[in-house]
């Protein structure tokens, strides 16, 4: 059966004006309760309560699509829009996606909105792993972006994707952008960790004097120290720590990881700090003080349950009490290390636990514990560069030589790949590289 057609009975319009302001009013008042979910949602969103702002998007989305004529309508792309950036930043980039593409306006459209969406497109991708299709998306968010002097999010996105793909020249480029349009939006927190991270990438790279890479650390770390924003400036400061690491520039970077600690988001971040700036004091010689950092950092790791993360302490601790002649305490340190490096499964912390345990037994006269432990080094290092294993090679020879002229070795023990080389030292190497805390350069993922 047909429907009535309003057209077929002008004498009597009353029925249809009356349904037609009926209809209208109801549309009315949904379009209130998108608005209201809306402003709820973002809301939400500023709040850190991304379900909460999942579930107004969600239901602003579904009001909209009841509309009548809501094909193309721009609230209903608005919705998506909305709703999509909702999804990519609670964790499902691929639903997310396909709102935000159903939202994408025409592509005359103009301004920060269109930018925006570009951009949650982008992440989206990103988050799927999809790089390249992430850098061509916030390509053209920069478009919209760059007339407006907001750049600086899409630049600094640009610059982790490069990092994930390889390229760290591109990254460093990208990063120090970001930084020159946080500066000039008067983000100095945001430019400092971009700038550092810029800075990390110039030292991959390998295309940058050591003049130049400084350059950027200083002023990252100037504009560090212009920030009132507590949030992620331990972060950074270890961050630039390990920049000046990395350039051997160890007393600066001691001062960073300093600066650093007082800041830091919790025992475990603290812990890492420590770490840090015992290795730099390993590296300056100043085994004291390194020995105390050690210590503080393993316990602290050992309170938050960070077992790989203890070991490592353990034997960085240990090399410092080396350094200090207490070899015993060493011994019974390099033991912690490597029974923490078995519980996690780390290779290079049980070679690196052996040949400490080696050096130490070596110093106390036990050269048959020497044997035991180079031997156990030398088995465990097999993925190791070639100069590792000639070092452990040549310590197991140093050892056995030792134990030759003492008249303890045993005649079955042979050396089958011992090259001829001038003797090592007994010493063992500091275990570990200077390591990260947290994050890289957090950005928002809705805009």
């Amino acid at each position: 059966m047909s429907s009535p057609n309003p057209d077929a009975t002008p004498q009597e319009p009353e029925p249809s004006s009356s349904k037609k302001k009926k209809k209208k009013t109801k549309w009315q008042q949904q379009e209130s309760s998108i608005q209201a979910l809306t402003r709820a949602g973002h809301r939400a969103l500023l709040a850190g309560q991304n379900h909460e702002a999942l579930a107004s998007f969600q239901r602003a989305f579904f009001l909209a699509f009841k509309a009548p004529q809501r094909r193309g309508s721009p609230i209903l792309q608005a919705c998506a829009f909305n709703l999509g950036a909702a999804y990519v930043e609670t964790g499902d980039p691929a639903r997310g996606l396909e709102l935000l593409l159903r939202a994408q306006p025409k592509e005359e459209s103009q301004g920060g909105c269109h930018g925006d969406q570009c951009f949650n497109v982008a992440l989206a991708y990103q988050a799927l792993g999809n790089l390249p299709q992430a850098l061509a998306w916030y390509h053209r968010a920069l478009g919209h972006y760059q007339p407006l002097g907001d750049q600086g999010q899409a630049q600094a996105k640009m610059g982790a994707c490069y990092q994930a793909l390889g390229q760290p020249e591109l990254a460093a480029h990208c990063l120090q952008e970001a930084g020159r349009a946080y500066a000039q939006t008067k983000q100095p927190q945001a430019a400092a960790l971009a700038l550092g991270a810029a800075a990390g990438c110039m030292l991959k790279s390998g295309q940058h004097g050591l003049g130049e890479v400084v350059q950027v650390l200083e002023e990252s770390r100037r504009l560090a120290e212009m920030s009132t924003e507590r949030g992620l400036l331990g972060q950074l400061f270890n961050d630039l720590g390990l920049g000046y690491s990395q350039l051997q520039l160890f007393p600066i970077a001691a001062e960073a990881f300093q600066q650093a600690l007082p800041l830091c988001q919790g025992p475990g971040e603290e812990a890492t700090v420590l770490r840090n700036l015992g290795m730099a004091h390993n590296a300056l010689g100043n085994y004291q003080e390194a020995r105390e950092f050690h210590q503080k950092a393993a316990d602290l790791h050992g309170s938050v349950g960070q077992r790989w993360e203890q070991g490592r302490s353990f034997g960085s601790l240990a090399f410092a009490l080396s350094q200090l002649g207490d070899h015993k305490a060493a011994r019974d340190n390099y033991l912690h290390a490597l029974q923490a490096a078995q519980d996690t499964g780390d290779m290079k912390g049980q070679w690196q636990a052996c040949e400490g345990l080696g050096a130490a037994a070596a110093r106390l006269g036990q050269h048959d514990q020497a044997l035991k432990y180079y031997k156990e080094a030398l088995a465990r290092c097999q993925k190791e560069p070639d100069s590792v294993r000639e070092r452990l090679v040549a310590k197991l020879a140093d050892a056995m030589r030792t134990h030759l002229a003492r008249g303890g070795l045993d005649l079955t023990h042979t050396l089958t790949s011992a090259p001829e080389r001038p003797q090592a030292t007994g010493g063992a190497c500091p275990m570990g590289t200077p390591a990260r805390v947290g994050r890289g350069p957090a950005e928002a993922q809705h805009r």
